[in-house]
């Protein structure tokens, strides 16, 4: 996996390669995810890239550990499409903030 990585890329970095069985999934993630729900090259809970299973003897699940700036990255993509999300939400039909008035509101201490 690791030769074909670095031969469709181009680049010599390889990244963190981790090979699970299915008994060994709870060492990756919390709450591990049945297998024949992964897709190749998905991100599973920011933190790998699954690659695919490698048949030898027994059945190993490839992953790819991503770095901290694809970490990153994802992460604030994420909260970037939450952010929007929410703003689309919170706003009327003139675009304007519910309950945000479009005028400053009056002074209370005379001058």
């Amino acid at each position: 996996m690791a030769v074909r990585l670095v031969s469709e890329s181009g680049n010599d970095y390889v990244p963190e390669l981790e090979a699970v069985t299915v008994d060994e999934l709870g060492t990756l993630f919390e709450r591990p995810r049945k297998p024949s729900s992964f897709r190749v090259n998905e991100i599973l809970d920011n933190k790998f890239r699954y690659l695919g299973p490698v048949h030898a003897g027994e059945v190993f699940y490839l992953f790819a550990r991503l770095d901290p700036y694809e970490q990153a990255e994802l992460i604030r993509r994420q909260s970037d499409q939450a952010d929007l999300a929410g703003t689309t939400r919170n706003r009327g039909a003139t675009g304007q903030r519910i309950g945000e008035t479009s005028t400053r509101p009056r002074r209370t201490v005379p001058r």
